[in-house]
């Protein structure tokens, strides 16, 4: 009975001989990182091995399945646990602060590799999805093809964009409570922005090119958007000059002040990027005889190479020898929110050098 019962029972899929192979390559890569950071710790410090390791998570997202990286995830967080956290070569934990930052480490490594192959799963099942309506259909129906996958495209980076609002929101609650005392945090709060600033550029280029972005004009002063723009910027405005001209000479002025403030914002940022440090920043505001509004954005840094000067606006464009980090939206969400505005934005090479943004929007005005 019990041959009968085991000859009749199902037996299990047997693993994949390639998954087999993306675990053995996964280890594999976590040794010779690890290796290699041991040897550039005394240079680098811990935090630069758990960087390593989350890229590395990262790319093994894009090709391997989840079992593989989730498994490496959490292989490299021990890892990091053993080698690199004091006192090392044991899984004990000493400091408050270092327990904080495995936990971190831990719950990052698991959310951007589970992400990660989730996006590349639905990515992959879209493809399928457009081959398979693409072999049914004639060419007349191509074009509703071509929009319904737009459409899902951009719930695709909807959803995942509105997913990683949830580790992202876990990094800067640590981060409260970790405080000033640890020398990383802020590194770590350097890196969770620009994540988060990532984010929310996927968020506004979804909105913008689904033409969700519906304008509210009301009464308002340009120094009250100026003020809007640069506050979120301190940080990376610090090490310049800026300076604003022409803004008190204007009345008052009938447009949405948070999407002007939010496209302006855009555009600072990316002068922070290209301009040397302790170099000056221009904000100059004036009213034309038509009511058209100009707000011109300058900064003094090496100007637009000749090849990208038609392409600035578009998306995830990037200029040679631009800073890494960036994803090349934030120019195309600032035309995008200037056009939904019935305005526009411009951008050329300075006479004296630099880059210069022009805004142009059509307003009512009134004196205060």
């Amino acid at each position: 009975m019990n041959a009968n019962t085991s000859s009749n029972s199902p037996a299990r899929d047997p693993v994949p001989v390639h998954v087999v192979g993306q675990f053995s390559w996964g280890l594999t890569i976590l040794f010779v990182l690890a290796s290699a950071c041991w040897v550039l710790l005394p240079y680098t410090g811990s935090m630069f091995s758990a960087l390593v390791f989350l890229l590395a998570i990262v790319l093994a997202g894009t090709r391997w399945n989840r079992g593989p990286v989730l498994a490496m995830a959490v292989v490299s967080a021990l890892v990091w646990n053993f080698i690199f956290i004091p006192p090392r070569f044991t899984f004990h934990i000493e400091q408050p602060e270092d327990v904080v930052m495995f936990a971190l480490f831990f719950v990052v490594a698991l959310s951007m590799g589970h992400l990660i192959t989730r996006l590349r799963e639905r990515e992959a099942a879209l493809e399928r999805t457009h081959r398979e309506r693409e072999e049914l259909i004639n060419a007349r129906h191509r074009a509703e093809l071509a929009a319904e996958c737009e459409r899902l495209h951009r719930t695709l980076l909807d959803s995942v964009s509105h997913e990683l609002k949830t580790p992202i929101t876990i990094i800067r609650t640590a981060l409260d409570g970790l405080g000033t005392s640890n020398p990383f945090a802020a590194e770590i709060d350097t890196a969770a922005r620009r994540l988060q600033r990532i984010v929310e550029n996927f968020l506004e280029i979804t909105r913008v090119e689904s033409d969700a972005v519906k304008p509210a004009p009301d009464w308002c002063e340009i120094d009250d958007v100026l003020h809007a723009a640069t506050t979120p910027l301190q940080r990376e405005l610090s090490p310049h000059r800026l300076r604003i001209m022409g803004a008190e000479n204007l009345p008052l002025l009938k447009l949405d002040s948070r999407l002007l403030a939010q496209a302006l914002a855009n555009v600072l940022h990316n002068a922070t990027q290209h301009s040397p440090a302790d170099g000056e920043i221009e904000m100059r505001a004036a009213l034309t005889q038509d009511n058209t509004l100009e707000l011109r954005v300058r900064d003094h840094g090496p100007g637009l190479p000749p090849e990208m000067e038609a392409h600035m606006f578009e998306k995830f464009a990037r200029a040679p020898g631009a800073p890494p980090g960036g994803t090349g939206l934030g120019l195309a969400i600032s035309r995008g929110l200037m056009r939904a505005m019935k305005g526009d934005i411009s951008v050329r090479n300075h006479p004296d050098g630099g880059a210069e943004f022009l805004f142009s929007l059509p307003v009512k005005t009134r004196k205060p």
